[in-house]
């Protein structure tokens, strides 16, 4: 199985190819997803393994939750090219990502949405994917509970909101706060779900949760921010 991952959920933007088994991870850089630059890069990792996209079985996408303008980019650049090669498209959430990286058997993942708020879930293994026990949401780190059990925290979350995000949780056993959602991993979950879990490219969408994608001015200058 041949396939291409774009992972554009957070700042650091990756791409990766899988080809029966063997799986590259590039970089494309940080800051917003490159708009410009992302299709450029993944001709390029094509290229240098010697295959175009007519030759691939499916794009897989990390489909958040995350930055929305990275997630508008990414949709619509794994849409285009699939819809260009006659490909279907693998979706896959970003969170989950973030807890396969992890060797633990549960992990809560928990990422920095701003405003004051973080994406978050709560998954268990089974095999090598991932399976949501507390489906992805968008709350204030307050509000977050930690399943019963034991479980490993993962996600800048953990970082941006230290003081405010399961203090003193006794279930807590550790965490990764530098942990990011990777293309390498998404390749490897795709390929895990097969082409069974490919879809049309006109059915694949961005992961919001949050339901409001964007402040008026009002409220970001009453937050401080810049108009």
């Amino acid at each position: 199985m041949k396939l291409l991952g774009i992972e554009t959920s957070c700042e650091a933007v990756s791409i990766a190819l899988w080809r029966d088994g063997e799986v590259v991870q590039r970089p494309v850089g940080s800051g917003r997803a490159p708009s410009e630059t992302l299709i450029p890069e993944l001709m390029q990792l094509l290229s240098a393994h010697g295959l175009t996209l007519a030759s691939l079985d499916a794009i897989a996408l990390g489909v958040g939750p995350g930055m929305f303008t990275g997630l508008r980019v990414g949709c619509s650049v794994a849409q285009g090219l699939a819809l260009a090669a006659d490909l279907g498209v693998i979706p896959v959430c970003s969170l989950a990502l973030i807890a396969a990286a992890q060797d633990a058997e549960h992990v809560l993942v928990a990422t920095d949405a701003r405003m004051g708020e973080v994406y978050c879930a709560a998954y268990r293994r089974e095999g090598a994917a991932p399976v949501a026990v507390v489906a992805p949401t968008c709350t204030p780190p307050e509000d977050v509970v930690l399943p019963a059990g034991e479980w490993f925290g993962a996600g800048n979350a953990f970082a941006a909101y230290a003081p405010r995000l399961l203090v003193d949780a006794p279930g807590l056993t550790g965490c990764d706060a530098a942990a990011v959602p990777r293309a390498d991993v998404l390749v490897r979950l795709a390929a895990a779900s097969g082409r069974g879990a490919a879809l049309d490219p006109a059915r694949v969408a961005p992961l919001y949760v949050r339901d409001k994608v964007a402040q008026t001015v009002a409220e970001r200058l009453a937050q401080g921010g810049k108009a």
